[in-house]
Formats: C-alpha cells, sequence, structure tokens
C-alpha cells in the first residue's frame, strides 16, 4: 500500500521531520522527578481495604474460661504503618504457621472500631475440642508474636438502610464476640441502635465480657443482657434456653435479628423464628463452619491436583477438606474460611461431599465445583485447586 502525499505541503512535510527533535527537547527539559501516580481516592481505598495486614501481639488479657484476648498493633517492620478502619461485627483471616501446616481462620474483631483509629484490634479467642488455631493462640502465642491477617470482611453488621433500629442479638458461647464490638460502638456513639443481648451458655464460667456487659447496661439503656444457663441453676440468670417467649419479651414493632454461635443454636432460633413468624430477610447469620461437630468420624482419602501434582492425604468427616488440607501442609488458596467469597472455589472430580450454606452459583454446583473451607467429606475425594 503506498502512502498518499498529494495532499501535504512541503511545510507540512519539514513540521513532520521535525516532530522527533522537538520531543527530544521536551524529555531533555522536563523534570526528572517521578510521575505522580498515588490518587487520594485509590489510597483511601487501600487503607479500608487491604489484602494483608502485618500485626503483633502488644498485650494478652484474660477473658474468661479458657479465652483469651489479643490485643494487635500494626508491625511496622513488616511494612503496616496502620489497621484499617471496620464495621462492628467483621472479622479478619489469620494466616499462622504452625509446625508444618499453615493455617488461615476468621476471628470477629471484639472491640469498638474506635480502637482502629488508635491502631489497635482484639481478638478474643477460646479454646475448643481440636481446635489447632485456637488452641495454639491460648497455649503458644505470647507478647512480641507477629503474623499477618486480612482486612476487615463479612456483612454481619447493622446497616440503617437494611435493619431495624432495634436488635434482637442472639448469642451461643464464643459467638459473642461480634456483639461485644455493636455494644463498645453504641457507647461509643458510633451506632445509633438499640441492642438486646440474649446470651446463652452451660455454665457462668463460660460468659464473656461478662464484667463489661454489666458495666455497659448501668451506663446506657441502649444495652440490655439477659443471660441464660443450659447446664446449671442461678437465682441471678435464667435457667434452661432462649424462648419464644424471651424473644417476645423484647420486640418492638420492627426488629432485625443477628444470631452467632454453634449449629445447634441456630436449628433452635429456626425453629422459634417460624412460630413468631419472622420472615428470613429480618435475619442476620454469622456462621463459622469450623464450629460444626458432626457425629460421624470417620477416614476417607483426599486427593489434591494442584500445580500439575497428586498429592494424597486423610481427611475427616469432622473436619472441612480445606482443614485437612492445611494440617498436611498443602498451601490451598482460601480467604473468608466460611464459604462466602469464593476464593477458594475448586473443581470436585470424583466423591461423595456435603456442603454448608455456601455462596456457589447453582450453575458452579451443576459443573460440580465446591467451596473446600465449607465442604466434608463422605468418601474418598479427588479435588482439583484452582492453580
Amino acid at each position: 500500500m503506498e502512502l498518499d502525499l498529494k495532499g501535504l505541503g512541503k511545510k507540512d512535510m519539514l513540521a513532520l521531520k521535525n516532530v522527533k527533535n522537538e520531543r527530544r527537547k521536551i524529555i531533555h527539559d522536563s523534570s526528572a522527578d517521578p510521575i505522580f501516580t498515588q490518587f487520594l481516592a485509590n489510597e483511601i481505598a487501600s487503607n479500608l481495604h487491604p489484602t494483608i495486614q502485618y500485626v503483633k501481639v502488644a498485650e494478652i488479657l484474660e477473658a474468661g474460661k479458657s479465652a483469651k484476648t489479643f490485643v494487635l498493633i500494626p508491625d511496622i517492620d513488616s511494612g503496616t504503618k496502620k489497621l484499617a478502619y471496620f464495621r462492628p461485627g467483621q472479622y479478619v483471616c489469620i494466616q499462622i504457621q504452625i509446625e508444618d501446616g499453615i493455617y488461615k481462620r476468621p476471628y470477629t474483631i471484639s472491640c469498638s472500631p474506635k480502637k482502629a483509629m488508635d491502631n489497635k484490634y482484639t481478638l478474643t479467642i477460646k479454646r475448643r475440642n481440636q481446635g489447632i488455631v485456637s488452641n495454639y493462640f491460648i497455649e503458644k502465642v505470647k507478647v512480641g508474636d507477629t503474623f499477618s491477617i486480612s482486612g476487615p470482611k463479612g456483612n454481619f453488621y447493622y446497616e440503617p438502610i437494611r435493619d431495624a433500629k432495634n436488635i434482637i442479638a442472639i448469642a451461643g458461647g464464643s459467638g459473642i464476640t461480634p456483639f461485644i464490638s455493636m455494644a463498645e460502638a453504641v457507647m461509643d456513639g458510633i451506632l445509633d441502635l438499640h441492642l438486646t443481648i440474649l446470651y446463652g451458655a452451660r455454665t457462668k464460667e463460660d460468659f464473656l465480657f461478662f464484667h463489661r456487659f454489666e458495666e455497659m447496661k448501668k451506663k446506657s439503656k441502649r444495652i440490655q443482657v439477659e443471660y441464660i444457663l443450659s447446664e446449671e441453676d442461678d437465682e441471678n440468670f435464667i435457667s434452661g434456653f432462649i424462648t419464644k417467649e424471651l424473644i417476645e419479651k423484647y420486640m418492638h414493632k420492627e426488629n432485625s435479628y443477628f444470631l452467632c454461635g454453634p449449629l445447634s443454636l441456630y436449628e433452635k432460633m429456626n425453629v422459634l423464628f417460624k412460630e413468631l413468624n419472622i420472615p428470613n430477610k429480618y435475619i442476620r447469620y454469622d456462621s463459622f463452619f469450623g464450629r460444626i461437630d458432626l457425629n460421624r468420624n470417620e477416614e476417607y482419602n483426599l486427593t489434591v491436583l494442584t500445580g500439575g501434582k497428586k498429592i494424597t492425604i486423610l481427611c475427616n468427616t469432622k473436619e472441612t477438606l480445606l482443614s485437612s488440607m492445611e494440617k498436611n501442609g498443602i498451601l490451598a488458596p482460601s480467604q473468608c474460611h466460611v464459604g462466602k467469597c469464593g476464593f477458594c472455589r475448586s473443581k470436585l472430580k470424583s466423591g461423595k461431599v456435603k456442603m454448608f450454606d455456601d455462596a456457589l452459583l447453582e450453575a458452579e454446583k451443576g459443573k460440580k465445583y465446591i467451596h473446600p473451607c465449607a465442604t466434608f467429606p463422605e468418601s474418598d475425594v479427588v479435588i482439583e485447586l484452582p492453580f
């Protein structure tokens, strides 16, 4: 193809010829300072939603029977200068190495967001049976230890556009952690709502934050707490279980219901909610699958296809596929650890599994995709990781 230059005059040709020299002069005369690429909006987004935060344990406090509160501050030496702001009820996913395994676990932030402005988070962790990470924290972690956590995650928080101002929070055991954060936020003036907490535990010693809740009840009419004991009698507490009548006692014209605790709590409350004719749209759940205790205790082979390798390990019906991989040193992709984010989505090549409340689309389920963090084996299983 020939270039038609008939329309160009002599001056045009000379101007074109001089472009190269003019560009060189502009570059030569320009400043050597780096070009500004960090805009304020990007900086704010990065501060609010960091992919990873490096933290150091500044203090460890006793938090009740077999529980401790870990005060975290930025690990400046590793590159984190300040901690991200969060909404009361959100969690962070910690990553920590224990022996040959790298583990990720979600833990709710148990303080007011105001603490984040002072570059502090608190995580309250309770010992539990076969809890590899929780027991490691209780027994081994000390002041000065460092590890990494994700940015704040989850949608288990009060949203004024969606939720009523009268919140009935129902907690079981260590499921109280998001509600201490919400209560502290109410005291700090961050949340404008009325919070009633129905808190069930086996014994008095199992209650976390008891004295702090009592202080808040005396200072604010917006905070109410009822304690329910299932295995101990005490005239100062309600004996038995949370009942329909107890929920009705604190219901206003408009209510939102927040639940956090073991699977058995969800099962019992769902029955009561149906009896009370409460639509699902008013109910919020914070379900961590690591708390599910299955009755079966059987072992199967789990074959993992990843990075061109084929690795076979043992997995148990009481543990998620992700937990089994972590215990055996297989670094599987994961973030939320509760079946919601989709980061660990993998292909089920063969075998029978049981999934709990995962966020997979129906089309993905039809193509045999699973979330290993919310999946338990029911036979020998073969899965293919995304990398």
